[in-house]
């Protein structure tokens, strides 16, 4: 059976763009006869609250997106001895390391080479000098109270997939990253690329669809789940919604205010199917004279839908 998620970070209200990946995760997985789960990313406490967890669940509920899962779900910064195992288990296989590079100094590092320098791929993408470090320079760095993070050493490969909607998709791992990714920060705190791919892997997801910006990251997220041993998911990234402004609508500054599945419930008097086929026709998935529609009706115009290969698209 076909198993896809949603996994909300609670750091604000719903926008349309959560919405747009919400509902395009949901209609994948129902136009397969296949199980959606909700997952909570929590893993930055500092801008994560509850009641964004509670407004979440609202606003899913509204829109009729329901879940194939009870309470209580998988929840981040309730999985950390989870996440320890897989770092252990990536650890044994030779394929992290400590870094304990500042951030000014890997910011410096990942600048480097300029025109004229060496073209060496692990030169110019490792942006980790940290890997050549000898035992006794970390036992010294460990003494003098310095604290490390842990990356991921990415191999010189290129990965490959198909995108369910985008197409075939090939990079180098490394110019995906632009460096070798961080698993745990020098803070303790789990890194997203570990823990989104920790999970993926352990609630069986088969199909993952979410926004096309993460989509270098799912070349490095395969990697880790293959590297773990477990069967990677297919990919099916969607464009970015954007505001009239031209940004990139964020929960972090309240979803651009009217952009927010609340306002249009509670200003804009919307109901849940008008506010569908807002969402639909904006993503070009349902023709511009259909105001309203139900999930049954919506489910049909997915598996006919293509998206447009650009990547954004403004609400406007």
């Amino acid at each position: 059976m076909v198993v896809g998620r949603y996994a909300p970070s609670p750091t604000g209200y719903m926008h349309y763009g959560n919405a747009a990946a919400a509902l395009a995760s949901w209609l994948d997985v129902r136009a397969r006869g296949g199980k959606w789960l909700l997952r909570i990313e929590d893993l930055d406490q500092e801008r994560c609250r509850p009641d964004y967890v509670e407004a979440l669940k609202y606003d899913l509920h509204w829109l009729g997106l329901e879940w194939d899962c009870s309470e209580p779900f998988f929840v981040q910064s309730e999985r950390t001895h989870i996440y320890e195992e897989a770092l252990t288990a990536l650890g044994s296989l030779g394929l992290t390391n400590n870094c304990f590079c500042t951030r000014a100094q890997l910011s410096a590092v990942a600048s480097a080479p300029q025109a004229g320098d060496s073209s060496d791929v692990s030169a110019k993408y490792r942006a980790n000098p940290c890997h050549i470090l000898s035992s006794s320079q970390i036992f010294q760095f460990k003494q003098e109270g310095r604290r490390s993070s842990v990356r991921l050493l990415l191999p010189d490969i290129d990965d490959e997939f198909v995108d369910i909607h985008f197409g075939l998709q090939k990079a180098s791992l490394r110019e995906s990253m632009g460096s070798d990714p961080v698993l745990r920060r020098s803070d303790g705190m789990w890194a997203y690329q570990l823990a989104v791919s920790v999970d993926d892997a352990l609630q069986g997801v088969s199909i993952v669809t979410r926004g096309v910006d993460l989509m270098p990251s799912a070349h490095v997220q395969r990697y880790i789940i293959s590297s773990l041993g477990y069967k990677e998911p297919q990919y099916a990234h969607i464009p970015l919604l954007m505001g009239l402004d031209g940004a990139r609508l964020a929960k972090r500054n309240g979803g651009n205010g009217q952009y927010t599945i609340m306002y249009a419930r509670e200003e804009e008097r919307l109901s849940p199917q008008h506010f569908i086929a807002r969402i639909l026709k904006i993503m070009n998935v349902i023709p511009s004279d259909i105001d309203s529609i139900s999930l049954d009706d919506a489910i049909a115009f997915w598996r006919q839908h293509s998206f447009s290969k650009n990547g954004l698209i403004s609400v406007g």
